[in-house]
């Protein structure tokens, strides 16, 4: 039934929690998991100033942080977990990594680092619910 579970991440400690959760589902039906950062960009023109560069780094070495947590947390649990890091929309970006991987599950937490407590579900795991033809589990971490 489960055969290619897809976690998220932004790097929050809700990750862990989904992570937990989909090591479960991953145990009952001998599936593999995944995980995906999304480094957020503006669109930018060609010549980029040293500043964007520079954080663009920053929050890229941070994605590169959190698949590593994210490997490490579901390592612990018995399973390997397939990471990737890429820019772009998160929306988007998890959309397509849905579609190019066959993904059967994804697993999210209900509020991620910019998460407002007085939200039943934060942005991205609210589009993801309403836009992927996958069943969709999402973990209350608030």
């Amino acid at each position: 039934m489960y055969d290619e579970i897809f976690v998220p991440t932004d790097g929050s400690d809700g990750v862990k929690q989904a992570l937990d959760h989909a090591a479960a589902i991953a145990d009952k039906f001998d599936a593999r998991i995944h995980t995906l950062y999304v480094v957020q960009t503006a669109e930018a023109s060609e010549t980029l100033d040293e500043e964007f560069a520079n954080t663009l780094d920053r929050v890229e070495q941070a994605g590169q942080q959190a698949v590593e947590t994210a490997r490490e947390h579901t390592r612990q649990a018995g399973h390997d977990i397939e990471t990737t890091v890429q820019e772009g929309v998160p929306e988007e970006a998890i959309r397509n990594y849905i579609d190019d991987h066959d993904i059967d599950l994804v697993v999210m937490a209900t509020e991620g680092r910019t998460g407002d407590a007085r939200e039943m579900l934060g942005s991205v795991t609210e589009d993801v619910v309403r836009s992927t033809a996958v069943p969709v589990l999402t973990v209350n971490v608030g």
